[in-house]
């Protein structure tokens, strides 16, 4: 989504239940929320979301907004919240996240949206009685979402008009801009205009016998996309490490920039910052604050 800002003070002012506040080591990022299973992390202004897994194994949608840290008053979930946080056309915030079938996260999903302000949920219109609907995505009342089944892809829905397929691509992640929309699956990164026009592939999945990156987390700032690219070495069997990459969208000629920097623990998914910079992670170590900033190639 286009830049936005999660202060540290919002997140230091209170804390969820059973998480703890934290430094990490000194060559990790700051730790700001140390729940282990704080995954896809999202946020606009000085607004957050994520998903947590409770003690009865079922997952939470948290909201991070006005000092204040707390699950929404949504059911829970028994897979992860793939939420998105976004602003209303009158500036409010709406986060949306798709229901599934119970033990499924891609079969009988229903996109679903809850409002801050009045503390509500509510199954969004573009939801198909027939088809999967995942990985949505929201922007000033427009919407950006992956299909399954046939003449599945990406969607778009703007201006309360219906929704418009403009790739036929597998889709499981997507964010949303006033001019851009991204979308990833585990091999492909690809980003247009909302009407489809001006699209391009920004990267291609690989595997091979040593080794396997996966893509995910595809997010937008006004100028430039970022996703995450998440590898494992099959010979050591380690831990999953990631990275982030990075490409203008001003110009179809530049070329993908690799950002190499370690952070916190295995990560999940990021967020934006008022540079337009990632600044949040949330994965292994909890939502941590990127610190000191990562510096973007040019």
């Amino acid at each position: 989504m286009p830049p936005n800002r999660l202060t540290t003070a919002v997140l230091l002012a209170a804390s969820l239940g059973g998480c703890l506040l934290a430094s990490a080591p000194a060559q990790a990022d700051t730790v700001l929320v140390a729940d282990p299973t704080a995954q896809n992390v999202t946020a606009y202004a000085s607004t957050a979301a994520w998903s947590r897994r409770a003690a009865d194994g079922s997952y939470r949608l948290v909201v991070s907004s006005a000092g204040v840290i707390a699950d929404a008053a949504v059911d829970s979930l028994d897979v992860p919240f793939d939420a998105d946080l976004g602003p209303t056309r009158t500036n409010g915030r709406f986060v949306v996240y798709s229901r599934c079938r119970t033990g499924s996260a891609t079969r009988g999903c229903d996109i679903y949206g809850y409002d801050l302000a009045t503390r509500s949920e509510r199954r969004l219109a573009v939801s198909s009685r027939t088809r999967s609907e995942v990985g949505p995505s929201f922007f000033k009342g427009a919407l950006a979402f992956g299909r399954t089944g046939s003449r599945g892809g990406l969607f778009v829905a703007r201006d309360r008009r219906p929704a418009k397929r403009i790739w036929s691509g597998v889709t499981t992640q997507t964010d949303l801009s006033a001019t851009r929309v991204i979308a990833s699956n585990a091999a492909t990164v690809r980003i247009s205009q909302p009407s489809g026009d001006h699209a391009r592939t920004l990267r291609q999945g690989a595997s091979g016998e040593e080794a396997e990156s996966i893509v995910s987390s595809p997010v937008l700032a006004r100028y430039r996309a970022f996703w995450l690219v998440s590898s494992r070495e099959f010979a050591d069997e380690g831990p999953a490490s990631a990275r982030v990459e990075t490409v203008s969208v001003r110009s179809a000629s530049r070329q993908v920039g690799r950002v190499d920097r370690p952070f916190a623990g295995a990560v999940n998914g990021f967020a934006l910052g008022s540079r337009s910079v990632p600044e949040l992670t949330s994965g292994a170590a909890g939502i941590a604050r990127v610190d000191p900033p990562l510096v973007i190639p040019i």
